[in-house]
C-alpha cells in the first residue's frame, strides 16, 4: 500500500479535462492507505465539473474511512471552494 500520496492540479480543470484528472485520481485512490491530499496552489480556475471531481474523490475516501485534504487553495479558488460549500463537507487547509 502507498502511504503518502499528494496530487497536484494546476492551470485550469474543466469539461475538457476533469474526466482525465478523475481517472487518474481514482487509479491512485486504489492503492492508497491514508488521507489523500490534492494540492491546489497552481489552480487557475475549476469549473463544476471539476468540482465533482473532488467530490467524487471526496465520496471514494469516504468508504475507505479516509478523506480528502484540498490543500493550499489561491485566494480566487478559496473563495469559491467556501462558495459552494465545500468547507463544510472536505477538508480545506490554507
Amino acid at each position: 500500500m502507498v502511504t503518502n500520496v499528494d496530487f497536484k492540479l494546476s492551470g485550469r480543470v474543466d469539461a475538457t479535462n476533469a474526466q482525465q484528472s478523475e481517472d487518474l485520481i481514482m487509479a491512485m485512490l486504489q492503492n492508497i492507505d491514508q488521507d489523500f491530499t490534492i494540492d491546489l496552489s497552481e489552480l487557475d480556475y475549476i469549473s463544476s465539473v471539476g468540482l465533482r471531481v473532488f467530490l467524487k474523490t471526496a465520496k471514494a475516501l469516504k468508504e475507505k474511512k479516509k478523506k480528502l485534504v484540498l490543500a493550499k487553495p489561491t485566494g480566487p479558488i478559496h473563495d469559491l471552494l467556501i462558495m459552494s460549500g465545500f468547507d463544510k463537507i472536505i477538508d480545506i487547509q490554507l
